[in-house]
């Protein structure tokens, strides 16, 4: 068992409001000085981790704008991780889970609400203002919180089956992955496996009933577990292989590619919405573009934003900390990264400000440093070999775009209706397209290609069997957007399946230059 030693209070307030107060999280700040504790060795990983990170934004097109955006982030990373290394051990993190009650509670309460208690049963668990990915994550750290500190029981298990509830309803697979693994991995450091053993199969018995029972019930969030499709982000990760390959060297900016990914005409939006209304982003912030829009992997959003220098900063960094968490025998810490690390394969819990998750991660990273030795004993090659694998495992996306084959099928875009001049871009460009293919059901998707890629558009396409046995079966689409302000740029219609999984091509396609004239 870990030592039972307290956080100082001044932490600890600010650890049991992060979770629903995550506005709060630049406070940590104040923390700074506590990194001058760190040892030599590792305030020289943290040196070199910054200038990976700050270095690109000199060469990138905004260099000014883009520099301030990354010191800004640096900075508060590296606050994050001054909170994580004045906490004397991993326990000290017990106080967040008041915060996480209360999420639980206001996602479970605003779900009701909304759509009342048969139809919460139809839906994904709802929050105010954090997603579905969020709140499956939220569940996760309290299982991992229940489950590797050892507390008393009287709350660790109503904390555990209020995580286990949302991780469940959440609809998250993401999230239902990262508890898994940070589960998994975080029992195999756990120095009395036998007492934790009895907390984790009660965990995974009523984890299978839900499932069993959701299953039954037709759940959607329980119905949405045991699907292997990607919910439209290979469209995204398309588009953000099209960004980098615009500033393959520097990027484009911290925070910056949600300018690069967000179709023109449509606003910043803060907060998820139930009615679909956007909530608008202040004009201060809408100046940036779209900087919530990520591209759901990490890989990317990293190659995106500061290019190869960025991205070997950063997992080099990952594999120290994810290496040092395995040798200090931390089954929380290890949990935490592990799990986190995971669910970056399809979204990006790492970016900070964000719902709190990037924030407990980066002060994980503090704690774990702060217990580096002055002299870390051969840790060098464990680093390097972990930040080598976890690169390699998170980059899945990236390899399925490099080596994706053409689907064979026969399909295709066999009449099309679209103009080839536009007088003004600010107007909706409308395309009209007749595809034939077997009978199923598929995704129309619409991009515009000028600096980068942009998905202005995506509809539905069903298509039944035809009227005789040979018919091809025939379906006309219509997709509509406003195209992107430059002189010339080159739209394509494209049909994709409509659960692509991990295979991104595209079925037929269709391509043709616009140009601004009268």
């Amino acid at each position: 068992m870990t030592a039972k030693v307290r956080a100082p209070s001044r932490f600890a307030w600010w650890l049991a409001a992060l979770p629903p107060l995550f506005v709060l999280s630049p406070l940590a700040l104040l923390a700074l000085p506590r990194l001058k504790s760190l040892s030599r060795k590792a305030q020289w990983a943290l040196a070199l981790f910054s200038l990976s990170q700050v270095l690109p934004a000199l060469g990138s097109s905004e260099p000014l704008v883009n520099l301030v955006l990354a010191a800004i982030r640096c900075l508060l990373m590296l606050g994050l991780m001054a909170v994580g290394a004045s906490l004397d051990s991993s326990r000290a993190l017990v106080p967040m889970a008041a915060g996480l009650g209360i999420v639980y509670a206001t996602a479970l309460v605003g779900s009701v609400g909304v759509q009342s208690f048969t139809g919460l049963l139809g839906q994904r668990l709802w929050h105010p203002y954090m997603t579905s990915v969020t709140l499956g994550l939220a569940g996760a750290v309290g299982v991992w919180l229940a489950l590797f500190v050892g507390v008393r029981a009287w709350w660790r298990w109503p904390l555990g089956l209020a995580a286990l509830v949302t991780l469940t309803l959440s609809g998250s697979r993401g999230a239902l992955a990262a508890a898994l693994l940070g589960c998994g991995l975080g029992w195999a450091t756990y120095r009395n496996r036998r007492r934790l053993s009895a907390g984790l199969f009660a965990g995974m018995a009523l984890l299978s009933v839900v499932y069993v029972v959701g299953q039954r019930q037709d759940v959607a969030a329980v119905l949405r577990l045991t699907g292997s499709d990607t919910s439209g982000r290979d469209l995204i990760w398309n588009d953000t292989l099209s960004v980098i390959q615009s500033a393959p060297l520097t990027g484009v900016g911290m925070y910056r590619l949600g300018e690069r990914l967000t179709p023109p005409g449509q606003p910043c939006q803060m907060w998820p919405s139930r009615s679909n209304e956007p909530s608008p982003c202040p004009d201060w912030l809408a100046r940036l573009g779209n900087p919530w829009v990520i591209a759901h992997n990490v890989t990317l959003q990293q190659l995106a934003e500061t290019g190869p220098l960025g991205l070997l900063g950063l997992f080099g960094m990952l594999g120290l900390a994810v290496s040092a968490a395995f040798i200090q025998r931390d089954p929380l810490t290890v949990a935490i990264l592990t799990g986190m690390l995971l669910a970056t394969v399809t979204d990006n819990t790492l970016l900070v400000p964000g719902p709190f998750i990037g924030e407990l991660f980066w002060v994980t990273i503090g704690l774990v440093l702060s217990r580096l030795p002055p002299d870390p004993p051969a840790l060098s090659w464990p680093a390097g070999l972990t930040a080598a694998t976890t690169l390699l495992l998170l980059s899945a996306p990236i390899t399925a775009l490099i080596l994706r084959q053409p689907l064979h099928q026969p399909a295709q875009v066999t009449a099309l209706i679209a103009p080839r001049s536009v007088g003004d871009a600010a107007g909706l460009y409308d395309v009209y397209a007749r595809v034939d293919l077997p009978a199923g059901v598929y995704r129309a998707v619409l991009r515009a290609c000028a600096r980068n890629c942009i998905t202005l558009d995506v509809a539905p396409v069903e298509l039944s069997a035809g009227v005789t046995r040979h018919a091809t079966p025939r379906a006309v689409v219509h997709l509509s957007g406003h195209l992107q302000d430059v002189a010339q740029q080159k739209v394509e219609l494209a049909i994709y399946p409509q659960k692509p999984g991990w295979h991104p091509g595209a079925l037929a396609s269709r391509e043709w230059t616009v140009r601004r004239g009268p």
